[in-house]
């Protein structure tokens, strides 16, 4: 199950304009923040993400100000190629170093084990994560 809790309420105010925030600039926003906070945890740069990705520096910088709203597409190669971190993980309410280390011990764990028992291992992991 995935957890949104980086998305902001809808009832946010403005500062400037003391008008109620359309929704889907706070969740522009609070996009933008959440990709920042994993792209410092992994001692990236904006250049460096945006190598890893095949997007521009300046494209990161919009999105993490809020001022781009990316696809779910660019969002995936973002967090998947740029971070290393299965898209899912981005959604998490985990930080970033728990979310590292926690993939880090499963895949040392599984690495470590037959092709046979990494894919008995997968079937199980799956069933869990279904309920």
């Amino acid at each position: 199950m995935w957890v949104f809790s980086i998305l902001p309420p809808v009832t946010k105010r403005t500062a400037a304009r003391g008008k109620r925030e359309a929704p889907a600039d706070a969740v522009v926003r609070a996009l933008g923040r959440r990709l920042r906070e994993l792209r410092e945890a992994a001692q990236l740069t904006q250049e460096d993400l945006g190598r890893a990705a095949d997007l521009t520096a300046k494209f990161i910088s919009q999105i993490e100000n809020g001022h781009a709203n990316p696809s779910i597409a660019v969002l995936a190669r973002l967090v998947e190629n740029g971070l290393s971190l299965p898209l899912a993980a981005f959604f998490s309410d985990a930080s970033p170093g728990e979310l590292r280390d926690d993939l880090a011990a499963v895949q040392a764990l599984v690495g470590a084990q037959s092709p046979a028992a990494r894919r008995r291992a997968l079937r199980v992991l799956k069933a869990l994560f279904a309920e």
